[in-house]
């Protein structure tokens, strides 16, 4: 079977999975609990740009060192996405108690961060739930990745918990079947994320991340998508399972990862 004419078929069905009790249950990968992803949405003061940021995280950088931090941390630059929304996105990702002490250490510490990220670009910050579906390894030894691809989703009426979970664990099979190389995670709002997001679209249930190593794996993947297999796989899924809207393409700059593991 063709890896990447199965490709999009895989991704196109795997994010129904809509009720926080579902996103959570941990029976199908009970050594990878679902984590923190603390998402700041930025926007640019006037006159600044990105090279800007760069800089003013100087700063941040000898801190993420001084303090040993063991998390994710991803700059997302819009890619394809034309929707009026923030200029870039830090995400941080770790584990719950782990990142509460890390807040609470930047709340102490932070001071000099803070002001040089002010002075560059305007965040305000949201905290989700994530959980890793596919591979189903320790997020702290994740291979690096260059563009992610996110699409807000709601269960339809009647698609209920076992029958999420029973697909859900069949296409997270399948990807691993297939050798695919993305990663594949699930995102839920916990707290500051509005009923009108900040693209301006309404709040769906629960977003799915799709990261690739490459622009060209990605575009393997929207041609099978479009020509190829995964063209059913989607439509089923859309007629069936899930409404989706948002789609959008991001790139990805790797800040930091971890230099331990996590459990």
């Amino acid at each position: 079977m063709d890896r990447m004419s199965t490709l999009w078929g895989v991704v196109a069905t795997i994010a129904f999975v809509a009720l926080a009790p579902v996103f959570a249950d941990n029976h199908d990968n009970p050594g990878n609990p679902t984590v923190a992803m603390q998402a700041h949405y930025c926007t640019l003061n006037s006159g600044k740009d990105m090279a800007d940021v760069d800089q003013a995280l100087a700063p941040w950088r000898r801190w993420k060192e001084e303090t040993n931090w063991n998390g994710w941390t991803a700059e997302v630059t819009p890619q394809f996405d034309i929707a009026d929304g923030p200029d870039f996105y830090w995400l941080n990702f770790a584990p719950f108690d782990y990142m509460g002490e890390v807040l609470d250490e930047f709340a102490v510490s932070g001071g000099e961060i803070q002001r040089g990220i002010n002075s560059v670009a305007s965040c305000k910050v949201a905290l989700y739930a994530s959980k890793l579906k596919y591979p189903l390894v320790d997020e702290s030894t994740l291979n690096e990745t260059k563009v992610v691809v996110v699409e807000n989703c709601s269960a339809k009426d009647g698609v209920n918990r076992d029958t999420m979970l029973a697909r859900h664990a069949q296409f997270a099979e399948a990807s691993k079947d297939n050798n695919a190389s993305f990663l594949w995670n699930i995102v839920w709002p916990l707290a500051g994320v509005p009923p009108i997001t900040p693209l301006g679209t309404e709040r769906r249930d629960f977003a799915h991340m799709v990261w690739y190593n490459d622009v060209k794996s990605l575009m393997q993947d929207y041609d099978a998508e479009t020509n190829g297999a995964g063209m059913s796989g989607r439509r089923d899924y859309l007629q069936n399972y899930a409404d989706c809207d948002g789609r959008n393409t991001y790139n990805v700059n790797i800040l930091s990862k971890p230099s331990r593991p996590w459990r």
